[in-house]
């Protein structure tokens, strides 16, 4: 076969069989065969229409479904079995001696039947234990990677060229992604602790020398049981770039972690600005910290003080930032420049942060900014007939709201004695307000209030 599509009826036909078990099916060693003989493996199409070529039978060998069988030679070597003919083109392809891919006693490993291959798995197993695995994640997962990801993407020919996803290694193995980092992480550990190569300088397929299995649990079992805690960590301690081990270790000793926390300073702190960070978007974490300040008096003075504070800062810094003041009437106004450099002034010494202010601090720049405000509007007499209006239509608007609200229905169903003697007192009033608003002399001036 020589074109691509043709090339892909074959290398589909022994990647299925591949996948029938692990270490194929007897069919297996024929298309492996002829997958050899016949070069299908450098060029062909996948089920999704995707060209893929490879210049190495390894690179095939390794690179995950569709892309290439998604195993290891070791693997392809068991499949074959004591084909020696297979075995010799196999050597070939990759540039090694025949023998070197036979056993120690010189023969092809004889893996035919199921109890064979149980024994040897078994045996490889009792003598590392969780490494294997280990090493299967390490040498087969790039964290963060997508087999579809384009070729420039990685470096060529470096140990990470065929390497996948964690999602993608979870797929093929019948898992979780979570579960496949689990070892990625513990293997790292280790290669911190010069036990292994790190992941990132192994290549898909590639065998090291493994630690005793007794030593596995250091790395694994303590650290990486399957809890949501543990995952939770774990993607913090990657976004803050910390320890994660040193991070489970302070979470499996809460009381620890309390005696810290009410020993020292710098701890506390360190809790209390997590606490807020999580906040955001831990509602429970709010509803429990709302309640916390709720039942406690000395907490909800505080948070009342600090409120209070805060208020007054942004108050000056308004003034001081914008050049803008607010009269007791609500109207915005330009601040006077003398003003607005006294609140530059007082803001200079507020802005060095909120925590370390003193709320005696923000009490007396905000009371200074005030009694100026107060002076520039008695020194204006334009200012203060405005102010004037300006309560006056507030207090009349608030009236003729409550007076909008009442019912006329309601009022002709009781037909109470006393409420008509309030309305009628209310209407002397407003009589006698809309008699001044239009009367002469003084009150001029009070006509505004029904332009505006």
């Amino acid at each position: 076969m020589s074109t691509s599509d043709g090339n892909a009826v074959l290398v589909n036909s022994l990647s299925s069989s591949l996948r029938s078990t692990l270490n194929g099916l007897d069919t297996a060693p024929g298309l492996i065969r002829r997958v050899l003989e016949e070069a299908s493996w450098r060029h062909f199409t996948t089920p999704r229409g995707e060209n893929v070529e490879h210049e190495t039978f390894e690179s095939f060998v390794t690179a995950a479904p569709t892309a290439g069988l998604g195993k290891s030679l070791e693997e392809v070597i068991r499949v074959i079995g004591d084909d020696d003919e297979v075995l010799a083109l196999l050597a070939n392809e990759i540039g090694v001696p025949a023998d070197s891919l036979k056993g120690l006693d010189g023969a092809a490993p004889k893996l035919g039947s199921p109890v064979e291959r149980d024994a040897t798995e078994f045996g490889a197993y009792a003598r590392s234990g969780g490494w294997i695995f280990g090493l299967m994640v390490a040498r087969s997962v790039m964290p963060g990677s997508d087999r579809n990801r384009p070729s420039h993407s990685v470096e060529k020919g470096s140990p990470n060229e065929s390497k996948v996803s964690a999602r993608q290694f979870a797929l093929l193995a019948g898992t979780t992604a979570a579960r496949v980092m689990r070892f990625y992480r513990a293997w790292e550990r280790a290669a911190e602790a010069e036990l292994v190569p790190c992941a990132a300088d192994l290549r898909p397929g590639q065998t090291v020398e493994l630690p005793a299995s007794d030593e596995w649990a250091e790395y694994f079992t303590k650290y990486e049981q399957s809890t949501d805690r543990r995952e939770g960590i774990a993607q913090q301690a990657e976004a803050a770039g910390t320890s994660y081990t040193e991070a489970v270790k302070v979470a499996k000793n809460p009381a620890a972690m309390r005696t810290a926390i009410l020993g020292d300073h710098k701890t506390a702190d360190a809790a209390h600005r997590a606490l807020m960070d999580r906040l955001e978007d831990d509602i429970d974490l709010q509803a429990a910290m709302a309640r916390t300040i709720a039942k406690a008096p000395e907490f909800r003075k505080a948070v009342t003080a600090e409120s209070k504070k805060s208020e007054q800062i942004e108050y000056v810094r308004k003034v001081a930032v914008e050049g803008k003041i607010k009269t007791p009437a609500g109207k915005i106004l330009d601040a006077p420049p003398a003003l607005k450099a006294t609140a530059e002034r007082h803001f200079a010494v507020l802005e060095t942060g909120d925590d370390e202010i003193p709320p005696e601090s923000a009490a007396e720049a905000y009371e200074a900014i005030q009694h100026l405000i107060t002076e520039t509007i008695e020194s204006d007499p334009e200012i203060q007939l405005r102010e004037r209006r300006a309560r006056l239509y507030s207090r009349l608007q608030r009236a003729a709201k409550a007076f909008e609200d009442v019912d006329p229905d309601e009022l002709a169903s009781l037909h109470e004695p006393d409420i008509v003697t309030v309305l009628q007192k209310l209407q002397q009033a407003i009589t006698s307000c809309l008699e001044s608003a239009s009367g002469g002399g003084t009150r001029t001036a009070l006509r505004a209030v029904g332009e505006m």
